[in-house]
């Protein structure tokens, strides 16, 4: 038989979850954080307009850092890419667990999502080159729950080590999960790319095809969707372990295990948007979604002015809005990659750094706009809502 006959290999099962951890930890290592953010707070004697800083310069680590890991993964091979990525990741979440100055602790943490970035890049890298389109959206939604169960279990994690430990151990835990996965790597990832039958794109056309995607009305929409979406949410996380410890007097563990749940209800609207898809047209779906959205943060902003901040009035509304956001952020991402197809490649990666630039930026604005007070934070949010839902005439 011919090597032209040969079938198409496919992923085994010990390489998807291989790849689905490898996607996860991203997520993970991020929220992992949000319960002990009051108490380093405490620790280096700042407020949440400090702290936030934590959560931005991960954002923006990633935003940076995953354009630039798709272009070398593609040049270089998947392999390689991952398992320096990954060892970084390793090294900037020790330093981090055991740092004793804030502004240090930033600038690992943005050094600890660059690493951790081509994680999801080498994924959906690997799976396009074992898989035709068909088996590639199957093999990924499997990556997708994974990453989807990760913001459930970390913060759950998070709180329960912090309270036991102390707040910088969570690095620790993130260190350990980086440290197991990259020795897994090491034995079981293999190099699906091809560098001596592929034609590599040289520098001078990424570059044009960037251009191109930035001077389209229809990509910069959904990828502003994607990033407004987020950063309703992420507006919330940022000061949410403060809301919850001074004003409802909660620890630890138990805002871990609220973050747990809204969590739940981002798998839950995006299970939904995938078995929904196939019955209403995706623009009408994320009309649907866009307006959840906007009731989501409108009632935490009605219910906070009438009732005041309480567990119920803050978390209600709160899985409203994360159930909306399982359905817009998957198909704004979608939709900034299909206007675009041959160089879908690109425009993921580049979607995806306006989004988190974009929700990176919210949460510095959500730390410095609170003082003590949510007020100004639910109108942040509704304020986001009404951006994102305004995204949707560019997209048309």
């Amino acid at each position: 038989m011919s090597a032209a006959a040969d079938p198409k290999p496919h992923l085994s099962i010990p390489l998807l979850v291989l790849l689905s951890a490898t996607s996860a930890l991203s997520p993970f290592a991020m929220v992992v954080l949000a319960p002990a953010l009051d108490a380093i707070g405490k620790q280096f004697g700042v407020g949440a307009a400090h702290t936030q800083f934590l959560v931005s310069a991960y954002l923006l680590g990633l935003a940076f850092a995953q354009p630039a890991a798709g272009i070398l993964c593609d040049r270089l091979g998947r392999r390689p890419v991952m398992l320096v990525g990954f060892a970084v990741f390793v090294v900037a979440s020790c330093v981090c667990a055991f740092v004793e100055r804030l502004d240090v602790l930033v600038v690992m943490r943005f050094v600890q999502a660059a690493g951790v970035s081509v994680g999801t890049v080498t994924a959906r890298a690997t799976v396009r080159d074992l898989h035709d389109d068909a088996g590639s959206a199957r093999a990924l939604s499997y990556i997708s729950a994974a990453m989807g169960l990760s913001p459930i279990v970390g913060p759950m994690i998070g709180g329960l080590v912090s309270g036991a430990y102390g707040a910088q151990a969570v690095f620790l835990v993130s260190a350990t999960i980086g440290a197991v996965t990259w020795i897994w790597g090491l034995a079981r990832y293999p190099e699906t790319a091809a560098p001596a039958g592929r034609s590599h794109p040289s520098l001078t056309e990424w570059l044009q095809s960037y251009l191109a995607l930035l001077r389209s009305r229809v990509f910069i929409g959904y990828s502003m969707m994607y990033g407004l979406a987020q950063a309703a949410f992420f507006a919330f996380m940022t000061v949410g372990a403060t809301v919850f410890s001074r004003d409802l007097g909660m620890g630890p563990a138990e805002f871990g295990a609220t973050w747990g749940a809204l969590a739940a209800s981002y798998v839950a609207g995006a299970t939904l948007t995938g078995k929904l898809s196939a019955r209403i047209p995706l623009r009408k779906l994320l009309g649907i979604g866009l307006a959840i959205l906007f009731a989501g943060t409108a009632s935490l902003l009605v219910l906070v002015l009438a009732v005041g901040v309480t567990y119920w009035t803050l978390t209600v509304p709160l899985i409203v809005l994360s159930g909306a956001n399982g359905i817009v952020t998957p198909l704004s991402l979608a939709g900034a990659v299909a206007y675009r197809p041959l160089i879908a490649g690109s425009s993921s990666g580049l979607s995806s750094a306006i989004g988190l630039t974009l929700s990176g930026a919210f949460t510095i604005v959500a730390g410095t706009l609170y003082t003590g007070e949510f007020l100004p934070i639910a109108i942040l949010m509704t304020l986001v809502a009404v951006l994102t839902a305004a995204t949707g005439w560019l997209t048309r």
